[in-house]
């Protein structure tokens, strides 16, 4: 048999549970998220995501962990108005992803830790403990409708909604 080498895996689409089946613009590291016009703040909710490394089709829960790549950050956002209320934007806004993926022999995604800082101050800290496994859950329900290519990624949250937490609201001119 002879060796290939295959390019670098950056995921060209995401998928969450909250959103099945939407194509979101992603952007990578050190990229700026741009501000939507008319957007008073905007939350954000960081997520965990699982990158595949080959093809998966028909994946029992068993499957879907040898077939991972690896792990990377997203930050999922959504902007408001000065009422409240969600800012429809045409294209939506993009994910922020990265800034890499951590191979999935490097950690167990049931004990990584994720910490979250705006600004310097910690707003958020958690990992995704049983969730994990709702993350594969998420993987195999995919595969059994559509075949995944490599370099698919798919998120899960394990902070919950950023729109029950104020403190992730984000002004323009955060870090």
């Amino acid at each position: 048999k002879q060796a290939r080498v295959l390019p670098p895996l950056f995921p060209t689409s995401l998928l969450t549970p909250d959103a099945p089946g939407v194509e979101r613009r992603i952007v990578g590291p050190e990229q700026d998220v741009p501000w939507p016009d008319g957007a008073s703040w905007i939350d954000y909710e960081p997520k965990i995501a699982a990158v595949l490394a080959r093809e998966t089709t028909q994946a029992s829960l068993d499957d879907i962990p040898p077939n991972i790549f690896g792990y990377t950050l997203v930050s999922d956002w959504t902007a408001h108005e000065a009422s409240g209320d969600p800012l429809a934007t045409a294209e939506g806004l993009p994910l922020a992803i990265g800034p890499c993926v951590v191979t999935a022999d490097e950690l167990d995604p049931q004990t990584m830790v994720v910490q979250v800082k705006v600004d310097g101050q910690e707003v958020a800290k958690g990992n995704l403990n049983g969730a994990a496994e709702s993350l594969y859950g998420l993987i195999s329900e995919a595969s059994r409708f559509a075949v995944l290519e490599r370099g698919d990624a798919f998120a899960l949250g394990p902070f919950g909604g950023a729109d029950l937490d104020p403190s992730r609201r984000l002004w323009p001119g955060a870090l």
